[in-house]
């Protein structure tokens, strides 16, 4: 046990140590300004009403989800797309794309919606990485 608590400590520091620096060097190379931390920032209204229609259709999916796999305990009758991580997976994916496309049409900046599309591409790639490799056998 403490060496699985070691292990992931040690896999989640250097995880967020890279997404720090692609976040650094992505915002450096596309000369975009660094957001509040632990913030909606929403371009305009009509994005943040769209944004929260996505969290709360997400929300009842992964209840539902829940539920329903929940009641097929077996391997064979549980939906790998109703699994918690895949739907959070999928809210990020869809909230992060929506937030591009209003960039994109919306914000001063012109690199703001490729440095979203970036930090997307990045976490989509790495979790993906992972997942396949089964976390580079780190946990094995």
């Amino acid at each position: 046990m403490d060496h699985f608590l070691l292990k992931s400590f040690l896999f989640l520091s250097i995880y967020a140590l890279l997404i720090f620096l692609f976040n650094a060097g992505m915002r450096k190379i596309l000369n975009v300004k660094r957001k509040k931390r632990f913030s909606y920032n929403h371009v305009n209204a009509h994005h943040k009403k769209l944004d929260w229609m996505i969290r709360f259709t997400f929300l009842i999916l992964i209840v539902i989800g829940g539920i329903y796999n929940a009641s097929n305990l077996d391997q064979e009758g549980r939906v790998w797309y109703l699994e918690p991580h895949m739907l959070i997976f999928g809210f990020v994916l869809v909230s992060e794309t929506v937030r591009a496309f209003f960039e994109k049409r919306h914000s001063a900046n012109p690199n703001d919606y490729k440095f979203t599309l970036s930090q997307l591409a990045f976490l989509s790639i790495t979790l993906l990485l992972f997942f396949t490799t089964e976390f580079f056998g780190i946990f094995t």
